[in-house]
């Protein structure tokens, strides 16, 4: 029996990670248990009060329910893809993203929300093939401004398309959109046929979320940017109001809804928790608890490694203590940091960023842990280069167990989305954020035309001067075509210059990435950090009731979507992608280091997430809090900046001239994360094909960095987080199964640095 062999420590960790799986197991078996509920909004009574002063008083017919006749009949038109290979590919790795999202990242305890969606669009539509004219869609009649006709010709409509005045398919050959109409047949039966059409759009179209106000329902306009409901009630809906849109034809028609007295209403699940946050946090807690908050009492005996002071130069290894860690920092203080930070405080507002710094600071156990194992198990080359990391402990955390064909399939497992993940986040995204923070800096005469257009055109629609927004759409298709051609002509530069710098750093391995790092890190951290510092001190003032804004919002986020619960899932996940404490990728960095005394790369290691998310992360946040950005109607409503061009665009409140150095800042982030990646994953492409394959893994790596500043990175984002954080999956398991090795490997490590044992260099 294997319980036989273990003792009680092994017995106390296999047992909390028994448990920890169970408890998985029991919230994925409830969570598929539960039914949908009912909806919780039919039609709405008649004595319901209007909210805000700008609503209306409910028609008095509104107050009766309706049946479906009354309502538009339901129309919808998808978009084909076009015949290029590019897109071909695109759909389906996006579908491939779909498949890793339902199983990597199957979420547990999601909650429901229902919404109506305004549908401020004309469609001309046609039967593929077809020579007849374009006709206006049934469910677009009730909405059509009086100067709209109800059929197009062909002429008109190649017309319309030249001109900008509806959107085309950008397609030449084929100018028309190609889709499929979707519509319901007299016996209510969903059918879709394949169109060509046409798309006007009349103004931007809201979604309006079911929400209460005390006990009575209303509807809440979602954000565009931030996944949070409007707090403004001049912007709320009664039911009555919103049923009087429905009617006007203003909403968009369910067509599941057969026989509902509302079938604009829609339902969606929102929040609910990762099963890779659970086991992230899980892991990191439990490992806090196992070795008496290390996170706290080793923190002064890192500092001094890091100094050099056990620095011993005839130890195995290829890197010191200190450029280990700004290798390992190189791949986590970046981009993280500086949009990250922005991203997590715009979708949960505040209060996430006190669960990203709780993560934090649990993590610093998780990459003690991680390190020590990079250590403990590396393998020396005969030519004197490291093999470490997950892929290696992996393989022992079973074998100790007579389970060794488990350990190397997790083993493989792990490297499989370590080198997926150096081509996705540690790759394409750095390039591409990289590229769209200098292409910001890049003064273009049409961006800023363009805004005005977009202004123009905002205006013209609230006034219903529908005859001015031809001529304003056109003219911004044209701005739009002139920004898009400078922009891909800029990024293939971009992309080729980074190629080029990247391809002559990795060709000298960790030694040569080593020493570029430890020049590269401080010197950007330090240039950073100063900036941020300059606009704290000069507003000291505002830090204490900053700080209590984070710690209140922390437990009663206002207007967040997901409440409590989704404001900690937000806070974890950017805290995991930044810190990246748990998944492993850092243990192949610190394997690297020159010593004998694998605990003592572990204590190093645990500074990661302190320098990382509670120092850096914690500039980042105060600075947008100080300049109001994360929540600024200008800059995250309007103009709908986010990320790292919301970053820059708050420190421009305060430093002008700052945005300049932000951008160079941003490269040095994206290029040192490129490069420790690279590392990352030849190591792990090294043990899936060999040393003698780790050329091709470079040559792919280096078209992958000219490929990010041109590709549209959505899929490849959604991929890149799904592998980076699913690594976590295998490496907390082996971490887990080693945990009373490296307690008794602590105990030792501590008792001769107590007895004085270790030589001090000088």
């Amino acid at each position: 029996m294997i319980a036989n062999r273990l003792s009680k420590p092994w017995r106390v960790f296999v047992g909390s990670l028994l448990v920890m799986s169970l408890v998985c197991v029991v919230v994925v078996a409830q969570d598929s248990a539960q039914p949908d509920p009912p909806p919780t909004e039919a039609a709405p009574p008649a004595a319901e009060k209007p909210a805000g002063e700008q609503a209306a008083e409910p028609a008095a017919q509104l107050a009766q329910p309706t049946t479906d006749a009354s309502f538009p009949a339901p129309v919808d038109i998808k978009d084909v893809e076009a015949p290029t290979w590019t897109k071909r590919i695109d759909n389906m790795f996006g579908q491939v993203v779909e498949v890793l999202k339902a199983t990597l990242f199957y979420t547990v305890i999601p909650d429901k929300q229902q919404y109506v969606q305004e549908n401020y669009v004309l469609y001309y539509v046609r039967d593929k093939g077809s020579d007849e004219p374009f006709k206006i869609a049934e469910n677009s009649k009730v909405r059509k401004p009086a100067d709209m006709p109800d059929q197009v010709s062909i002429e008109e409509a190649t017309a319309w398309v030249e001109t900008g005045k509806a959107a085309g398919s950008g397609d030449p050959a084929t100018p028309y959109r190609q889709g499929e109409l979707t519509y319901v047949d007299n016996k209510g039966t969903p059918k879709t046929r394949p169109v060509e059409y046409l798309k006007y759009v009349i103004n931007d179209s809201t979604k309006y979320v079911l929400d209460k106000d005390g006990d009575q329902p209303i509807y809440k306009p979602l954000r565009k940017v931030r996944s949070a409901l409007s707090t403004d009630k001049g912007e709320w809906k009664t039911p009555e109001q919103i049923r009087e849109m429905a009617l006007a034809g203003e909403l968009a028609i369910n067509f599941q809804a057969n026989g509902d007295e509302t079938p604009y209403l829609f339902t969606e699940n929102i929040g609910g928790v990762p099963l890779v946050v659970i086991w992230l946090s899980g892991g990191a807690i439990l490992f806090t608890l196992y070795f008496g908050l290390v996170n706290f009492w080793g923190v002064p005996h890192a500092i001094n490694v890091v100094r050099g002071t056990y620095d011993n130069p005839n130890e195995p290894g290829e890197v010191t203590h200190f450029q280990a860690l700004a290798s390992a920092l190189s791949a986590t203080v970046g981009l993280g940091n500086i949009a990250g930070v922005t991203i997590a405080m715009t979708d949960g507002g505040p209060g996430a960023f006190f669960w990203m710094i709780l993560c934090g600071f649990f993590g610093m156990a998780s990459k003690f842990v991680e390190c020590t194992l990079g250590q403990m198990y590396r393998e020396v080359k005969p030519d004197g280069t490291i093999q470490g990391g997950p892929m290696q402990y992996l393989v022992n955390a079973f074998e100790q167990f007579g389970l060794k064909p488990v350990g190397v399939f997790f083993s493989i497992v792990f490297a499989i989305m370590c080198v997926m993940a150096s081509f996705g986040g540690g790759n394409m995204f750095q390039g591409n954020q990289a590229a769209s923070q200098v292409l910001l800096m890049v003064p273009n005469e049409d961006k800023q035309e363009l805004e005005t257009v977009q202004a123009d055109l905002k205006t013209a629609a609230e006034e219903k001067r529908l005859g001015d927004i031809p001529a304003l759409q056109t003219r911004r298709t044209e701005l739009q075509g002139k920004i898009s051609a400078f922009e891909t002509q800029f990024k293939v530069t971009f992309g080729i210059i980074m190629a080029v710098l990247v391809g002559l750093v990795i060709i000298g391995g960790i030694k040569r990435i080593g020493a570029t790092a430890g020049k590269i890190v401080p010197a950007m951290c330090l240039m950073y950090v100063l900036a941020c510092l300059w606009i704290i001190l000069t507003h000291y003032h505002q830090i204490p009731g900053l700080i209590g804004t984070i710690f209140t919002q922390a437990f009663n986020p206002e207007a967040v979507r997901g409440g409590l619960l989704g404001v900690i899932v937000i806070g974890v996940r950017r805290a995991a992608f930044s810190n990246e404490a748990g998944v492993g990728s850092a243990a192949i960095a610190h394997s690297a280091a020159k010593t004998d005394e694998p605990v003592r790369e572990g204590f190093v290691a645990l500074l990661e997430p302190f320098i990382d998310t509670i120092v850096v992360c914690s500039m980042t946040a105060l600075v947008i809090l100080i300049t109001g950005a994360w929540d600024s109607k200008e800059l995250v409503h309007e103009k709908s900046l986010a990320g790292v061009e919301l970053t820059s665009a708050a420190f421009a409140a305060e430093i002008s001239w700052f945005p300049y150095i932000l951008t160079l800042a941003v490269v040095l982030f994206a290029f040192s994360t490129i490069i420790s990646w690279s590392y990352y994953g030849e190591r792990c492409w090294e043990r899936l094909f060999g040393a003698r394959a780790v050329f091709v893994y470079k040559v792919l790596f280096v078209i992958g960095v000219f490929l990010g500043p041109i590709f549209s990175l959505n899929n490849v984002l959604d991929f890149s987080d799904f592998m980076i954080l699913s690594m976590a999956f295998p490496n907390i398991l082996g971490c887990l199964l080693l945990a009373p090795t490296v307690k008794r490997a602590v105990t030792e490590y501590w008792r001769k640095l107590k007895a004085g044992e270790f030589n001090i260099s000088h």
